[in-house]
């Protein structure tokens, strides 16, 4: 928000979050399809052992890097918390205690949290819609309108850090839908409650970064600075940590799909949380947007794999659905090469100077890595000669 002008947020927004309805609907539909949660479905596109390694060590690690943004969130709020209070505790043991404090919660279990978010969420979504329009009526429309960054992402970088928001979310979508009724339940639910709410708070949050300009972009200190600053931070408290209970929790299952210790095993991967914690105290949130783009590279061309097999080579039919034994190689090349397009040319090396050769900025990241990961994967699967399915590709089912 505080690197684009207010039009420039949204069209970032709106833009990046449509590219992720754009394969999350057809990941939706196939889930629906096949009644087959994302772990399972992409066994056919990356084969058994793909599917199981793969996917988990992409969840896993995506989920490693949010809880330690959840992490870092959540400690410097609480820091600015009792400082208010005359107690000057530093965010990192502010991170360190509450992020244990999440693990521990996220391995017992409590099912105390989801109540807790129940009250969270909404409470720091009034807060917000409160002090953006306190902010607007003493500074006014114009701070808005009228407001250029000194330093401009550019329009093309703010897409790509709109679509690492929930790039995982888009991709694991099948993990819900697959309880939908039809193709259109699951279409309609994706959209309707992915876009409409996501650009909404995406571009309240860029529009509270104008209007506080001295918290620079910082969503603690912009808490801090509200009229009910200690309401405030109490909200973000509470929100972040039901949040990161569940990234706890299901980064932990994701390694432990590997470790083959099944569902039940979630505890043996505490790991996933301490190394969360480490990288909330090491200041992931200085390389959060570098974070976001890789996601936005990746998470897309994995979903291409996924939506090549199912919708051109098995032609949307789930009597066609076979997953393969072992690794599979048009599923493997197919995403490897598309997540390293959609690096290259979405940005993520402008950044790190060693790596500013590989950087050539082409259109969108995303929508690079997606097209040439579905193409590929078809013609390799061809070129393998591997078995083919009669019929058109099947747009409707029956009664849907």
């Amino acid at each position: 928000g505080a690197g684009l002008t207010l039009w420039d947020a949204f069209w970032a927004a709106f833009i990046g979050f449509g590219i992720i309805l754009a394969y999350m609907c057809f990941v939706a539909m196939e889930a629906t399809d096949t009644g087959l949660p994302t772990s399972a479905m992409s066994t056919a596109a990356l084969g058994r052992k793909g599917g199981r390694y793969i996917i988990s060590i992409i969840l896993g690690v995506s989920l490693i890097g949010w809880f330690g943004v959840q992490a870092a969130v959540c400690g410097s709020s609480f820091s600015l918390m009792v400082g208010k209070l005359g107690l000057d505790v530093s965010p990192q043991i502010c991170s360190i205690v509450l992020g244990a404090l999440m693990l521990v919660t996220a391995i017992l279990g409590f099912d105390g949290v989801k109540w807790v978010n129940y009250i969270a969420a909404p409470l720091l979504f009034i807060i917000c819609a409160y002090g953006l329009f306190a902010s607007l009526s003493n500074t006014g429309m114009g701070t808005l309108t009228s407001y250029v960054p000194k330093e401009s992402m550019g329009l093309v970088a703010g897409i790509n850090i709109a679509v690492g928001f929930f790039a995982v979310g888009g991709a694991t979508v099948g993990d819900f839908t697959r309880y939908a009724r039809d193709r259109k339940g699951a279409v309609l639910s994706s959209i309707i409650g992915i876009w409409p709410p996501m650009v909404i708070l995406l571009m309240m949050g860029a529009m509270l970064s104008v209007v506080k300009p001295e918290s620079g972009g910082d969503i603690s200190q912009i808490m801090a600075s509200m009229g009910l600053a200690g309401a405030a931070l109490i909200a973000l408290v509470l929100s972040t940590w039901s949040v990161n209970v569940g990234n706890a929790y299901s980064a932990g299952l994701a390694f432990a799909v590997i470790a083959d210790k099944g569902d039940k095993g979630y505890r043996v991967s505490t790991i996933a949380g301490i190394l969360g914690i480490m990288l909330a105290v090491a200041g992931i949130m200085d390389y959060f947007q570098m974070f976001l783009t890789v996601l936005s590279a990746m998470i897309p061309a994995l979903a291409g794999s996924m939506i090549a097999d199912y919708w051109f080579v098995r032609k949307a039919r789930p009597q066609n659905f076979k997953p393969l034994d072992g690794f599979s190689v048009p599923g493997l090349v197919s995403f490897i090469v598309g997540s390293i397009v959609a690096l290259i040319t979405g940005g993520t090396f402008a950044s790190v100077p060693a790596l500013a050769f590989l950087d050539h900025p082409f259109f969108l990241g995303p929508v690079n890595g997606i097209v040439v990961s579905i193409v590929l994967y078809v013609a390799v699967y061809k070129l393998m000669k591997l078995p083919s399915f009669d019929g058109p590709i099947l747009l409707t089912r029956k009664g849907q």
